[in-house]
Parts: C-alpha cells; sequence; structure tokens
C-alpha cells in the first residue's frame, strides 16, 4: 500500500466527505465547522491524480492536510469518548456517541494515511541512498 499512496488519500478524502456531510446533516443546527473536514476530503481528492504521478509538492501538501486534521480530529474524539464536565453538559448522550463515531472514523483512516505516507517517504529515502 505505500508505495500507492493514492489509494488511502482517496480512502481517507471520502471519509473526510461522508463524516462532515453527515455531521452537518445530522446536526438540526447545520454547524457550518462540520463541513470543513468535507471541504478538506474534497481538497485531497482532487489531490490524488498528481500524488498518482509522483508530485512530491502535492505529496507534501496532503501530508500537511492530514497531520492537521488528525490532530484536530483525534482532539475531538478524545474530547467526545473522554468528557468533562462541560462538554458532558453541553452534549446530549446521543451526540456524544455520534461525535465519537464520526470523529473516531475520520481519525483512524488520518492515521493509516499518515503511515502510508510516512512509510512511503522513508522507502523514497532509501531508495535514494543506495
Amino acid at each position: 500500500m505505500k508505495d500507492k499512496p493514492q489509494i488511502i488519500n482517496n480512502v481517507h478524502g471520502a471519509t473526510l466527505i461522508g463524516a462532515g456531510l453527515a455531521s452537518y446533516l445530522l446536526n438540526e443546527k447545520r454547524p457550518t465547522t462540520a463541513l470543513i473536514p468535507a471541504l478538506a476530503g474534497g481538497s485531497l481528492l482532487l489531490m490524488s491524480k498528481g500524488i498518482e504521478k509522483g508530485n512530491q509538492k502535492l505529496a507534501h501538501v496532503a501530508v500537511g492536510v492530514t497531520g492537521l486534521l488528525l490532530a484536530q480530529t483525534s482532539r475531538m474524539f478524545l474530547q467526545a469518548a473522554i468528557p468533562d464536565t462541560e462538554t458532558e453538559a453541553k452534549f446530549d448522550s446521543e451526540t456524544l456517541n455520534r461525535r465519537k463515531l464520526m470523529f473516531g472514523l475520520m481519525s483512524t483512516t488520518g492515521i493509516a494515511a499518515m503511515a502510508t505516507y510516512i512509510a512511503g517517504f522513508i522507502d523514497k529515502r532509501r531508495e535514494k541512498n543506495r
């Protein structure tokens, strides 16, 4: 898989789009911040062709976007999974469970994508040094 990072990039991008749209549509308040993952996922999907063709700049941008989103989705997942009193007061249990699911999915695919990107970068460095 590390020799085809565009595959995990597509999976992660599609997950971000799906989770972002679902979060937006399932919330009666329709928070526009729920669309951030969907927009980022769309941008990752647009980068896939360039990544497949070996464009290093696009690959690095994809890693940066993925890393930033992974940090945020992991934080949000932990906030829902281990809520403090403020979070418990703000969200009911159904909302907390939905947040755990959505942020957990986005974090899981983000971890897989980062691992794939990093493994690919390490392999390319080893090949270059041979």
